[in-house]
């Protein structure tokens, strides 16, 4: 079984804070300068040493929201009635007409949104029938006109028109499924793709460490692998596994390992034709993937790593300890970092996701001049060029900009006009934002 510490995941993924917009490296040089395309036994190497756009050149992001679904106090009114309130957001994609689709897991169904924010129409309900859901983890949006909801452990692939009419649905064989590729299973499956394939992970076979107090470990890592719908695989390389710490006095069932940093493999897909983008471990760069596992392209950042100080180490931590206790409900031990060793720098990546154009972003730490780093989206182009960071605004409630798009733990949806990413109050109550994107042409 794929092992996935998915509460230590969810909780790195929040911590987050407002500070130095700079993009790491300092300004950019000129384009003779500032990019370096190579051939290496046909793959191409794209060695970015500069974004091509300096600070406050590049996009921007307004402040506030156009578009406001669910929450308290939704400014547009409508979306705010007890009935259309939204919950359990796992899936959020914006339609060609304007109109906002939203999947809730617990809520076993998906709600399409006017731009307005009147809730248009409620498709699916619990079940096991045609068109029903068991507990819906993906939704896709294939423009035009089609929305395909993935459930439970993909159990079933169900595709609805925008109107709501139940298109078609498929199931996995998994009997098939583990036959055919053996080490496969349901819980690592990873992420869907637009042709009705997936991804997935393969356990190597490494013994799960032990879990020795006051020691770091690595959690073991995975084969990633393609498998189309005839259950054919497509090795797409290894994850290398995720480093935690075990802590010295306090071994717990609520805490019995904690992360160093954050989840060191992030995986996203999109662009024409559809690719698929990994990235793993310390290294600053993102392999570009074909669907039939042909690695495309290297697309590589030679800017210095954000180093770790105790000053950076203790922000973190304390980030660390608030969002645990919003989390669970209760506060971690004090001591549960105590004695842990400091990384030398911080993960060059922590997050990717492939606009609707076909834009690479990927989110990394951002040096700062005082507490922890913050954490910055930077944009590449379709051929792997850095343009530059979008400029955020500055206030705190929209932090949810950089702890949005991870695959797994928070959806969000990017494409030429709005960035939609989902925000939770103090209370838990979940709303999803869209903000206008600024390209300047």
């Amino acid at each position: 079984m794929f092992m996935r510490p998915t509460w230590p995941a969810t909780l790195t993924i929040a911590l987050v804070c407002g500070c130095d917009r700079a993009p790491r490296g300092g300004s950019a040089a000129d384009e003779g300068s500032a990019v370096t395309v190579r051939d290496s036994a046909g793959i191409e190497i794209v060695e970015n040493h500069a974004p091509e756009h300096t600070a406050g050149q590049f996009w921007t992001i307004d402040p506030t929201p156009e578009i406001v679904l669910g929450g308290e106090e939704n400014p547009g009114g409508e979306a705010n009635d007890s009935a259309q309130l939204i919950w359990s957001v796992v899936g959020v994609a914006r339609l060609e007409d304007g109109r906002v689709a939203i999947l809730s897991s617990e809520g076993n169904r998906f709600l399409l949104f006017e731009p307005s924010g009147k809730l248009s129409r409620t498709i699916g309900r619990a079940g096991e029938g045609p068109g029903e859901f068991t507990r819906p983890e993906y939704l896709q949006y294939l423009p035009p006109d089609t929305l395909v909801v993935w459930d439970y452990f993909m159990t079933s692939i169900i595709h609805f028109d925008t109107a709501g009419q139940l298109i078609g649905e498929r199931s996995i064989d998994f009997a098939t499924m583990m036959r055919r590729v053996p080490g496969a299973t349901g819980e690592g499956m990873e992420l869907p793709l637009p042709d009705g394939s997936f991804v997935a992970s393969i356990l190597g076979g490494e013994p799960e460490p032990e879990l020795v107090p006051g020691t770091l470990i690595r959690i073991p890592g995975a084969d990633i692998v393609r498998i189309d719908q005839e259950y054919a695989a497509y090795p797409l390389g290894t994850w290398e596994g995720m480093e935690f710490w075990v802590p010295r006095e306090t071994v717990s069932d609520q805490f019995p390992l904690v992360p160093t940093f954050g989840p060191d493999f992030h995986i996203a897909s999109g662009g024409r034709p559809p690719s698929i983008f990994i990235s793993d471990g310390a290294r600053d760069e993102v392999l570009q993937f074909a669907l039939d596992g042909t690695l495309l392209r290297i697309i590589r950042r030679t800017t210095d790593p954000v180093p770790v100080t105790r000053e950076t180490q203790s922000a973190w931590e304390a980030t660390f300890f608030r969002v645990a206790e919003d989390y669970f409900g209760e506060p971690a031990p004090p001591d549960l970092f105590d004695g842990m060793p400091m990384r030398e720098s911080f993960p060059p990546v922590t997050g990717l996701v492939v606009d609707a154009e076909g834009y690479l972003w990927v989110m990394g730490w951002s040096a700062s001049e005082s507490g922890m780093p913050e954490q910055l989206w930077s944009v590449f182009s379709p051929s792997g060029r850095w343009l530059g960071v979008p400029a955020l605004p500055p206030d705190p409630l929209t932090s949810g900009f950089r702890g949005a798009c991870h695959w797994r733990f928070s959806a969000c949806w990017i494409d030429r006009d709005f960035f939609l990413t989902i925000r939770r109050d103090e209370l838990g109550v979940e709303r999803v934002e869209g903000y206008r994107i600024r390209r300047g042409d």
